[in-house]
């Protein structure tokens, strides 16, 4: 699936239904953050990436506390997914869009 399509989808849900995805999509960003850990080791050995992870969660997570309290000042929705999907990290592209998509398709189902 394409960054489009996926922003497409996740603007037509409803908010409840976004919180959901967006909670999932934190979720699966933590799974591609053990990407970033070296092997059997407390050491770290992408710490760019986890970096650039985490600002991506701060930023779901935001949202999602947005969603919930209705708050107006937040991002609209294609910025959000941009600047999570939007990485210059290739590899971070893909997991950001694998997380995403697995996130609305576990919506979906």
């Amino acid at each position: 699936m394409e960054h489009t399509e996926v922003t497409l989808r996740f603007q037509q849900l409803s908010a409840d239904k976004q919180i959901r995805v967006l909670a999932a999509f934190g979720h699966n960003l933590t799974i591609a953050a053990r990407d970033t850990y070296e092997f059997q080791s407390p050491g770290v050995r992408a710490p760019e990436r986890l970096r650039d992870i985490n600002e991506i969660h701060h930023r779901v997570l935001a949202h999602i506390l947005a969603l919930t309290t209705q708050d107006a000042w937040r991002y609209p929705d294609d910025t959000l997914l941009s600047i999570a999907l939007e990485n210059g990290d290739e590899h971070l592209r893909a997991q950001a869009l694998w997380a995403l998509e697995d996130a609305l398709n576990r919506q979906a189902a």
